[in-house]
This record gives C-alpha cells, sequence and structure tokens, in this order.
C-alpha cells in the first residue's frame, strides 16, 4: 500500500515539473498552423488552435494559403513571418507532393511517406486522426497533423497533445463536422463543441 503511494505520489510529481517545463518554454512564444482555403483544412486547423490553447495556454495562429507549395515552402522557412510548425495532410496529398505514385494500401502509404518526411524534410507525421475520406476523394487517403522535428525542442509535450485526436475522428464524425461548417457555424465552434463533448478539453 505505501509503495503505492510513493508511486502515485512519484507520477504526479512528474506530470506537474514536466507540464511547468511546457509551459515555460512557451511563453512569449507563437505556434503557426498551416492551413488551406478549404473547409476541411480550415476546420482541422481551427481544432488543433483549440486543442494546444487550451490544454498548454500557448498562442497559436492560423496562416492560410492558397496552394500546397506555399504551405510547405512556409513548412521549412525559419523567420517569424512566414514560418508554420504544424499542418495537416494527407497521405494521398503527400505522395504527390514528393512526386511518388500512390500505394493501393493507405496504411504501407502512411509508413512510406512518414520515413521520408523524417529523413528529408525533418517533419514528424503523428498518429492518424481516423477518417479516411479527406475532401471527399474517392480513394481512400490517411490524415494526421505534422509537426517540425525542431519545433519539438521547444514543445516536447506536443505530439502528446496532439495524439489524444489519434483516432478520434472516423468518417462519419469528419462528415458531420465539415457538414455543419458547410451549412454556416463558424468551425471554431463546430470544433470547440467536438473537443468539449470527447473531454478532450
Amino acid at each position: 500500500m505505501f509503495q503505492r503511494i510513493i508511486r502515485i505520489c512519484l507520477a504526479a510529481f512528474i506530470m506537474i515539473t514536466t507540464t511547468a517545463a511546457f509551459s515555460q518554454a512557451c511563453v512569449g512564444r507563437i505556434l503557426y498552423i498551416g492551413a488551406m482555403e478549404t473547409t476541411e483544412s480550415k476546420t482541422m486547423a481551427e481544432m488543433l488552435v483549440i486543442l494546444i490553447n487550451e490544454r498548454t495556454g500557448t498562442n497559436v495562429k492560423i496562416r492560410y494559403f492558397a496552394d500546397r507549395g506555399e504551405i510547405y515552402h512556409a513548412f521549412q522557412a525559419e523567420d517569424e513571418e512566414s514560418r508554420v510548425d504544424i499542418v495537416v495532410e494527407n497521405t494521398s496529398d503527400a505522395m504527390a507532393y514528393l512526386d511518388k505514385k500512390s500505394l493501393a494500401e493507405p496504411d504501407r502509404e502512411y509508413l512510406e511517406v512518414k520515413k521520408i518526411y523524417a529523413e528529408k524534410l525533418n517533419v514528424i507525421w503523428l498518429k492518424p486522426f481516423g477518417f479516411t475520406n479527406y475532401k471527399g476523394k474517392e480513394r481512400p487517403s490517411i490524415s494526421a497533423p505534422l509537426i517540425r522535428n525542431d519545433v519539438l525542442t521547444n514543445y516536447p509535450l506536443l505530439p502528446r497533445i496532439l495524439t489524444k485526436l489519434s483516432g478520434a475522428i472516423d468518417d462519419a464524425t469528419f462528415t458531420d463536422l465539415i457538414g455543419r461548417v458547410n451549412a454556416g457555424e463558424k468551425a471554431k465552434n463546430v470544433t470547440k463543441d467536438f473537443l468539449k463533448i470527447r473531454k478532450f478539453i
């Protein structure tokens, strides 16, 4: 019994100290999320903004782009005026960006782009959200948050926070979220409702 109490206290201490360290690292910094000018991209970007802000207090802003090439240019940028730190991507568009032929199996495609992005772009693919009908495409495609590897130095707990969404948004849920936004609801309100219902915030 005594050992169990010690373990609980130790776990609580570690949680408090790591959270404090995370908060100190984030003071005065701004995280930028890159998104396309589409309902799907805007909605997922708003979800990440709310989740990160609510869980850490970090100032998070969205930067919108007209095409994917601009996003990746900003993803590699270093200056405050143009960089982005996180994006939401799908395996189909990622393979196209890499000028590679799509694979028949989405899971294999995910592993392929994850490996290449880490080696060539210094970008980490986190765990998938769960939906596969990205932007209504007929061929299944896996979507996930991507984060620059260098950002993890100042935000070491970000993967743990973003992974809360792993497997949480199936096709039906995604379709419902996008449908509500297309019907006129604000993406910020729709995604905040979802995060509250699922107790992520």
